[in-house]
C-alpha cells in the first residue's frame, strides 16, 4: 500500500474495530484476533486508507477496493458477526 504510519495501538474496545488518527496512529481492537484473517486485513486496509482519505468518499472506497477487492463481503461479515468477538460476558 506504500503508506507509512507512526504506531499501532491495540485496545479492548466495546464498539470500535479500528481507528486512525491524523498523526498516523492506528488503533486496532484486540477482539479482531478472533476474526477471520481476511477480515482483519480489511480493517487494517480500511484504517490505512484513512491516512490518504480521511472521509468515506468514493476515492476512499476505490482505494480500499484496490487493496481488498472483497471488502464489501468482509464489512458485511463484521456487521453480522462482530458481536460474537467477545472474550467473556463482561465484554458485552
Amino acid at each position: 500500500m506504500d503508506i507509512e504510519y507512526e504506531e499501532i495501538e491495540v485496545r479492548n474496545q466495546r464498539t470500535k474495530r479500528g481507528s486512525c488518527s491524523t498523526t498516523g496512529a492506528l488503533g486496532l481492537n484486540c477482539r479482531l484476533m478472533m476474526a477471520p484473517p481476511d477480515v482483519i486485513d480489511y480493517i487494517v486496509i480500511h484504517e490505512l486508507a484513512h491516512l490518504r482519505e480521511q472521509s468515506h468518499t468514493s476515492a476512499f472506497w476505490s482505494f480500499v477496493a484496490e487493496h481488498d477487492p472483497s471488502y464489501e463481503e468482509h464489512a458485511e461479515w463484521l456487521e453480522e458477526s462482530s458481536t460474537k468477538l467477545i472474550f467473556s460476558h463482561e465484554d458485552l
